[in-house]
């Protein structure tokens, strides 16, 4: 490739990475609590705390989602925490890829790609499968306690949704 055909390309995937967003939660305070039917915006963008689906498929209202300092998803302080809550990030639709870091303590936990639910005991089931037409991988680490990791989502995304029993999130992350 020539030098200028190097730098057009180059310029050409800056411009896809930079017309992403990535939402770290650092512009929330530490300890905000949301019950389900609240929202809150965070790097311009608008989540919705909605209920939750048990594993027994009843769903409740009861949960909310915390600012938390603990860095157990793995990424920066803040992130939030849900317990039994889903959160439905109001993004720039449609997008190509998504990905975020969690940590799951409690075991349940509840998915929601283009209208596609999922409730799964963790997400390390959903690695290498299609939810919502769109690709699932899942990175992670289980201990006795937690499982910890990264969740990437590739294909045509129109709508997400997240949540859990004891469920942390931070840095997600969209590519347009």
């Amino acid at each position: 490739m020539t030098g200028s055909r190097f730098r057009v390309a180059a310029l050409a995937a800056a411009a896809v990475v930079l017309s992403g967003c990535c939402l770290k939660f650092n512009d929330l305070s530490a300890g905000t609590q949301y019950p389900v039917g609240a929202g809150f915006t965070t790097g311009g963008k608008t989540v919705q705390v909605e209920p939750f689906q048990w594993a027994n498929g009843t769903w409740t209202q009861n949960g909310y989602a915390r600012v938390d300092a603990s860095r157990f998803a793995g990424g920066d302080v803040p992130e939030v925490r849900t317990n039994n809550a889903n959160l439905n990030f109001r993004l720039n639709y449609p997008l190509n890829r998504l990905s975020f870091r969690f940590a799951d303590f409690g075991g349940n936990e509840n998915l929601k790609i283009n209208n596609d639910f999922r409730n799964v005991g963790n997400f390390l089931g959903l690695h290498n499968t299609t939810v919502g037409g769109v690709q699932v991988k899942v990175t992670a680490v289980q201990d006795v306690s937690s499982i910890r990791g990264e969740m990437v989502l590739e294909g045509p995304i129109q709508g997400f949704s997240v949540g859990g029993q004891e469920f942390w999130i931070d840095d997600v992350c969209t590519d347009r």
